[in-house]
């Protein structure tokens, strides 16, 4: 019995090698998955055989008994389940997830999970970036995305559970999702009068309000904050105004990919409201009994239905939980990386001395700053001939070419003080990654039926008056 199982492992591992056309290294590996665009790589595990042996690798095949790994040099090895101490999975955290990090001592470490690697694990725990060394890492646990906890409440709340209702509302403000929140209240609200959800929905538009905040009085302004910057030029007078959560739900709307889809919510009342307006369309089954059937279709059917209506009307009616493809590629590869770190800083974009290219930094990793960055990108005209977002021609975009070093560009970036390329050549990784987003945006593209227009600095209009004509021009 023994030997069979030996020979079905060395069989297993042949037919491995065969497939695969021979080894394939980690490095090829990250290439491959960095141009079909693929956001789940290869799994990785660590297979301790004893106390004293470990074997790395990414995973080829996967059986009840049987683990097929090919490790770090390209090497197939095969086990038998119960033959090894210890399995460990290495995770793929998504920008901003939240885990734990469990250390061989008994010790935890929780905080933001920026990479779990063969050689060490990185996490953000209190805005300082800790790096422990695998050796004393047992292993990595993430916490489900807001999305995920989000659907799930709602999946399992009823229209009579005032109380655990209320706990939504209340953790959705501990949270800052102040739209969601204030409209969660507001449904609440309508079914049930508790003193307690009125409070709280007092302190939501309190917050909301102060999103909108007016820039302050001359005299305030004389009175100063004790800042060390000069006078006028404060971060106080920076464009507040930012996209609101139902602005983020639409746009995630609009580049919802269904080769890649992301979770979605469709109330009966939107459906109930679509087969009312849209019932003589031929798209829609005739009788009653199969439209009926649409109430506990899959959501993401629906949705697909929905646009194939054009019923725009109900677009925002949509409640897309997670982050579509496109979209997350713009967080995970372009926003959060380069563009937070290299661009938007006070002193570059993120400041008053950034000309007329604004991003906002404050809270970046918020979905309403991350947003309204991207509508800054896309309606932004700098320069006619050269969009910040290239659609049509991906590595033409000026937030490439801007990026790149002067000699390596066919678009410099102007002279200015500290400026620093965010690429090191046209054939960077970084560089890549941003083509291979913008490629993945919807085309055509569509125009959000969002209200939003992006920030005018004064100064950089005070300097440059001719440009700012120019930038007024119809688009």
């Amino acid at each position: 019995m023994h030997v069979k199982f030996l020979l079905r492992l060395l069989l297993i591992a042949l037919a491995v090698v065969a497939a695969g056309g021979g080894p394939l290294s980690p490095a090829s590996q990250d290439e491959k998955a960095a141009e079909t665009g693929q956001e789940t790589p290869t799994p990785r595990v660590i297979v301790h055989l004893d106390r004293n042996t470990a074997v790395m690798g990414y995973v080829e095949l996967e059986e009840e008994e049987v683990l097929v790994v090919r490790t770090l040099d390209g090497q197939v090895r095969s086990f038998a389940k119960s033959r090894v101490v210890q399995i460990v999975r290495l995770v793929e955290p998504r920008p901003g997830q939240t885990g734990v990090v469990v250390l061989r001592n008994g010790q935890s470490h929780e905080g933001v999970i920026l990479e779990d690697g063969f050689d060490h694990v990185l996490v953000e725990i209190e805005g300082v970036q800790a790096r422990f060394r695998r050796q004393v890492v047992d292993h990595v646990v993430l916490n489900p995305m807001f999305e995920e906890q989000y659907a799930a409440y709602k999946e399992t709340l009823k229209p009579d559970m005032a109380l655990r209702h209320l706990a939504l509302c209340q953790w959705l403000v501990d949270e800052r999702r102040y739209e969601l929140a204030e409209k969660e209240l507001a449904e609440l609200l309508a079914n049930h009068e508790l003193p307690e959800a009125q409070r709280l929905m007092r302190l939501v538009r309190a917050q909301l309000a102060l999103r909108q905040k007016p820039k302050r009085s001359s005299s305030e302004e004389e009175e100063g904050d004790g800042s060390q910057q000069p006078p006028g030029r404060e971060e106080r007078d920076l464009p507040q105004q930012l996209l609101t959560d139902e602005d983020v739900n639409i746009i995630r709307v609009f580049e919802i990919d269904f080769a890649h889809p992301p979770k979605v919510l469709v109330d009966r009342e939107t459906i109930r409201r679509l087969l009312e307006r849209y019932g003589e369309n031929k798209l829609l089954p005739a009788s009653q009994t199969e439209r009926d059937r649409i109430y506990a279709a899959d959501p993401l059917a629906i949705v697909r239905l929905m646009f194939q209506l054009r019923a725009r009307d109900l677009y925002p009616e949509i409640r897309v939980l997670s982050e579509p493809h496109a979209l997350n590629l713009f967080r995970q590869r372009v926003h959060d990386t380069f563009l937070i770190n290299n661009c938007t800083t006070s002193r570059c974009h993120g400041g008053l001395e950034g000309g007329r290219l604004f991003l906002h930094r404050r809270d970046y990793k918020d979905a309403p700053v991350r947003y309204t960055n991207l509508l800054i990108l896309e309606r932004l005209k700098l320069d006619p001939q050269w969009p910040l977002i290239n659609y049509d021609e991906p590595a033409d975009s000026l937030l490439i070419q801007y990026g790149l070093p002067r000699e390596k560009t066919r678009k410099p970036h102007p002279p200015a003080q500290g400026w620093k390329p965010a690429f090191r050549r046209p054939d960077d990784r970084m560089v890549r990654y941003t083509i291979q987003w913008i490629q993945a945006m919807f085309q055509p593209r569509p125009e959000y039926p969002v209200d939003y227009q992006p920030p005018r600095l004064e100064q950089a209009e005070a300097a440059d008056p001719q440009e700012a004509d120019e930038d007024r021009a119809p688009r």
